[in-house]
Order: C-alpha cells, then structure tokens, then sequence
C-alpha cells in the first residue's frame, strides 16, 4: 500500500467514523506484507471490530475466503462499515466483489473504495483495472448505493487515486432504485449468455 491510500483511510476515519460508535469493520484486500502499513494500524479505535480479508494468509488476515465472488465465511448484514485499498485493481470480476459487499454490509453501512487511476504493472497475481471517479460513480449505481463522495486525486503522486465513500440504503428504502439495480444485473447475465 501507498501513502496516498493509508492518508486518504485516515481522511474517511476522521469525516464519517464516530470512534464512540460500535462498528464492526472489513476490510478487503487486507493482506500486509511487511507488518507495519495497513488499515487495521488506522481503524483500531476501542469500540470497533476490525477483520481483515483476504484469499490467503498472512499479517493482517482475520479472514481467508475460499471463493473471492461468494464469501460463505460471512453472513449477511455482518459490517457496519466495509473499506478497500489498492485491492481492486487485482480482481478480475470486481462486479461481484460489489455484490458480496452489499451482501455483508448493514443497511445505511459505509463502504470506501481507494483505487489507482494510474501507475506502473504490480500484478498480485493480476493487474486488471485503473479506475476514474465516473468508474467508481457506476460501481455505487450498480449495487444502489448513494454516493457520498467521489473523486480522482490527479496530483504529482504516480497512483493518482481514485477514491468512493457510499452509503447502502436503509432497509425498504428507495424500491426503485433496487429494482434498477436487478434489472442492470439481468441484462448483464443475459449478454454473457447472448439472449436478446
């Protein structure tokens, strides 16, 4: 992980976190190789419950899932709040990652998404995608939720990240937009699949 990830984790900590509320807290693409720079080091304040994801292993991994598009390791509405730094950019389909997070996450739950917008080839073991602040707009349209915030730092850094705070509708609210949602998803599968 970059500097400019673990400041901008820091940033939504200190706007949308209340250290006086009892979170549980995910994080996706926990995996911290050297031991000492990760969001767990950021989101370990008394009242919150921190579990690290990952596929495999490690420093920093609380939780391994065997399939990264299905996570039966987590029921849902587990997490108050889901966060992800530098992670996206090595899932293939990360569309369903979307959906395994809107599984697991409470309604009116937080998610943070920091990606790169650019920067050099690192595969682990893929590098798929550089994401712009209207990628991360449409990957909150697709699983319904409101976007908070949403940006592309283009500053002298070479990730230039790209960063999304969204919110996940309460419970019962705003029918329409779920149903926008499944229909996106209809005509996704029925693409693959080439029915007209």
């Amino acid at each position: 992980m970059h500097r400019s990830s673990y400041n901008k984790m820091k940033r939504f900590k200190q706007d949308y976190l209340n250290p006086d509320d009892k979170l549980k807290i995910l994080d996706i693409g926990s995996f911290d190789k050297n031991g000492d720079y990760n969001y767990g080091l950021i989101l370990n304040e008394k009242r919150w419950t921190y579990h690290g994801l990952d596929l495999k292993e490690g420093n920093n991994v609380d939780i391994v899932v065997k399939d990264p598009y299905n996570w039966k390791e987590i029921k849902d509405k587990t997490y108050d709040v889901v966060v992800s730094g530098q992670a996206f950019e090595h899932i293939e389909f990360f569309w369903l990652t979307l959906e395994q997070i809107n599984r697991i996450l409470k309604p009116g739950g937080l998610f943070c998404l920091i990606v790169p917008s650019s920067g050099p080839v690192h595969r682990n073991p893929y590098d798929c995608y550089r994401f712009n602040e209207d990628g991360m707009k449409a990957m909150a349209k697709y699983i319904n939720f409101e976007v908070l915030k949403a940006g592309t730092d283009f500053d002298a850094h070479t990730w230039q990240d790209s960063y999304l705070v969204a919110k996940k509708p309460e419970s019962g609210k705003n029918l329409e937009g779920r149903m926008n949602a499944l229909e996106n998803k209809l005509n996704l599968i029925m693409s693959k699949l080439d029915i007209k």
